[in-house]
C-alpha cells in the first residue's frame, strides 16, 4: 500500500508538527509511540514559521479530518489530544484505537502487536533484523512485540528494543529512527521487535 495520508498529505502541505507541549508524550520529530495494552499516539512535527501560515486554518483542517475518518470508522478511532503552535512550530498529538485506525488515517503500513500475530496476519518478517542488545532470545520468540511500519518516523515503544531492520536506527533502548521514502514503490518496510 503505496500513498500519502491525510496526516502525511497535511506534515507535507500544511506543515502540521506534533511535540510534547505539556502532555504525557512529547517528541521534536514525527513520532508514533507504542505503549502497552494497545495504545497508539502519533504525533507530525514541522515548521508553522511563515507569516502566510494561518493557525487556525490548520486547526480547521485537523479538526475536519479526524471528524471525517471518525465518521466512517466510529467514535474514538482517532482523536485529537492537543493542537498549538509555539515558537514557529505547531503541535498536534493524535491518539488512535488500534493500528489499524493509525495505518488507516496515516495512509501507511503499520502493525503493532506479537510477532505471532503479524506472522498470522501474512507479514513476511525478513531473516536480516540486527541483534542491539546482549540478550540471549530469538527475534520470532512468542513473547516479543513486533511494530511493522512503512512510514519516515521516530518509532518509540513501552519496552526494550531487541532487533531491528536496516532501515531502523536505533537511538535508546525504546526508540529507534525509521528511514521510508513513501514515494518509492520498492520502499522497505521497517521492523522493531521488542519487549
Amino acid at each position: 500500500m503505496k500513498k500519502i495520508g491525510k496526516i502525511g498529505l497535511l506534515s507535507a502541505l500544511a506543515m502540521t508538527l506534533l511535540t510534547g507541549c505539556g502532555t504525557e508524550f512529547s517528541a521534536d520529530t514525527d513520532t508514533v509511540y507504542v505503549g502497552k495494552k494497545g495504545v497508539i499516539k502519533g504525533a507530525n512535527v514541522a515548521s508553522f514559521d511563515k507569516e502566510y501560515y494561518d493557525e487556525t486554518e490548520l486547526s480547521d483542517f485537523i479538526t475536519d479530518t479526524v471528524d471525517t475518518y471518525v465518521s466512517k470508522a466510529g467514535d474514538g478511532t482517532v482523536e485529537i489530544v492537543e493542537f498549538a503552535v509555539e515558537n514557529g512550530v505547531a503541535h498536534v498529538y493524535l491518539d488512535y484505537a488500534a493500528s489499524e485506525d493509525y495505518a488507516e488515517f496515516n495512509g501507511v503500513d503499520f502493525f503493532a502487536g506479537s510477532v505471532l500475530d503479524a506472522k498470522a496476519e501474512g507479514y513476511e518478517i525478513p531473516n536480516n533484523l540486527t541483534a542491539v542488545t546482549d540478550k540471549e532470545v530469538a527475534w520470532d520468540d512468542e513473547k516479543n512485540q513486533i511494530i511493522i511500519v512503512g512510514q519516515q518516523t521516530q518509532v518509540r515503544v513501552d519496552g526494550t528494543i531487541l532487533f531491528v531492520s536496516p532501515n531502523a536506527k536505533v537511538t535508546d533502548k525504546n526508540t529507534a529512527d525509521v528511514t521510508y521514502d513513501l514515494l518509492d514503490e520498492n520502499a522497505e518496510l521497517a521492523y522493531i521487535v521488542y519487549k
